[in-house]
């Protein structure tokens, strides 16, 4: 069950802007876009978390060493928190701390 109460506003694009930033994620899912800045046919949907990474994935990056860019469409994370940068959410009913 979605919190609605945390969500951004529907079609809206959420940035991240300002420097390095980290971002943790619990899980990332989408439609797969594009792979290293190259469009593919958005069929394939993905959800990356830090314990179950698709091993297709997993062995790419190991064996190749790569930093690895993936696009997404129709992407829901669930953030476990951010260091560095600024998130804006448009429509976001969160909260935060103040610096």
């Amino acid at each position: 069950m979605r919190n609605t109460a945390r969500d951004g506003a529907p079609g809206s694009t959420s940035t991240l802007r300002g420097g390095d930033i980290t971002m943790y994620a619990e899980s990332l899912t989408g439609t797969l876009a594009g792979v290293q800045g190259l469009p593919g046919p958005p069929v394939l949907r993905v959800q990356l978390t830090p314990d179950a990474v698709p091993e297709w994935l997993y062995g790419t990056i190991g064996n190749l060493g790569l930093k690895l860019r993936l696009g997404l469409n129709d992407a829901d994370i669930d953030q476990a928190g951010q260091a560095g940068g600024q998130l804006l959410i448009p429509g976001i009913h969160g909260y935060g701390t103040p610096r």
